[in-house]
């Protein structure tokens, strides 16, 4: 990748990672009280440099096969994927952990076990292999989430981060389908066409949006931001933003009131913030810092000249 590509990598090693500093002490504090868990622990975990690593490591395994084995698996996912890929993956992971509503839910369960968020790192690789034309190992990809963790997403389909897919069984996603941030998906759920349309033809989901078990949207149709798409209703027409659907066809029973008070405001007084306030603190630090990198990342690739000059800053910063 050049100069200003060994650059960005050394830039992204240096940034602190919080997440993966809790997952390395979660498996640390699993190795006391589980010593038996000791090979897959230091295989997926402590061995690995980083989040993605680690992840790489877990699904290579998972999905290796005779034709695929998992080190030639595990260096096309850690060579695919790009520092966008990365936060998306973080987001992804963060929302597998806070809005799994088991009380065993920690970043390490999530991580080695949650089938969901293992399709969610398939799809992304196969997504960037789609993008550079490779389209025969993105199907390859596709089939093989298809196969291990029963979910059917288009390597074509753009799926943004913080995306809570609860389990992969059953989801389908389609070729022009498009997933926007903090969207929760469950088990059954169908972003497909009409039969009827050609080209552009899959649902556009917004920011925040909720598909309940076995909801379906059809069709070259937006969903705003913040709806909600009850069980086993099936979706054919234009949804507001913050309305609640439901039925077949789906008709709005009601729209959500956003609060502003319902958002917690981090306090800048460290004597004021307690302990999930400077968690939190930390975490959005380290995104900033992470998304910009991910913006350099973006106008190295668009030929942007300016790029060199920003990562040498944040070098010497």
């Amino acid at each position: 990748g050049g100069e200003p590509y060994r650059k960005l990598r050394l830039l992204r090693r240096r940034l602190p990672d919080p997440l993966w500093a809790q997952i390395r002490l979660e498996a640390k504090h699993i190795l006391d009280t589980e010593p038996d868990a000791g090979p897959q622990l230091y295989e997926h975990i402590l061995r690995q440099p980083s989040l993605v690593d680690a992840l790489a490591s877990v699904i290579a395994h998972e999905i290796g096969t005779e034709l695929m084995p998992a080190t030639a698996l595990l260096a096309m996912i850690l060579d695919q994927l790009q520092l966008s890929d990365d936060i998306n993956l973080h987001l992804d992971l963060i929302a597998s952990i806070n809005r799994d509503p088991s009380k065993e839910s920690t970043a390490l369960n999530a991580l080695l076990f949650h089938q969901g968020l293992h399709a969610l790192v398939c799809y992304r690789v196969a997504h960037r292999l789609w993008q550079a034309e490779r389209t025969g190992l993105a199907y390859y990809m596709q089939s093989t989430v298809s196969s291990r963790y029963s979910a059917d997403i288009h390597p074509a389909a753009e799926i943004d981060g913080g995306l809570y897919l609860n389990v992969g069984g059953g989801v389908v996603i389609g070729e022009t389908a498009r997933v926007g941030r903090d969207c929760t998906i469950l088990q059954g759920v169908t972003l497909g066409g009409t039969g009827k349309e050609v080209g552009n033809r899959h649902p556009k989901i917004g920011d925040g949006v909720i598909l309940h078990c076995g909801a379906c949207v059809l069709g070259n149709i937006n969903v705003g931001r913040g709806a909600i798409i009850t069980a086993k209703s099936i979706v054919t027409k234009e949804v507001p933003e913050l309305a609640r659907v439901s039925g077949v066809p789906a008709t709005v029973k009601s729209i959500r009131e956003l609060r502003k008070d319902l958002f917690s405001q981090a306090s800048n007084d460290d004597d004021g913030c307690d302990l999930d306030c400077q968690m939190k603190k930390k975490y959005e630090i380290y995104l900033e810092r992470f998304q910009e990198l991910v913006d350099i990342e973006s106008c190295m690739s668009d030929g942007g000249k300016n790029c060199s000059d920003a990562l040498d800053e944040m070098l010497n910063s």
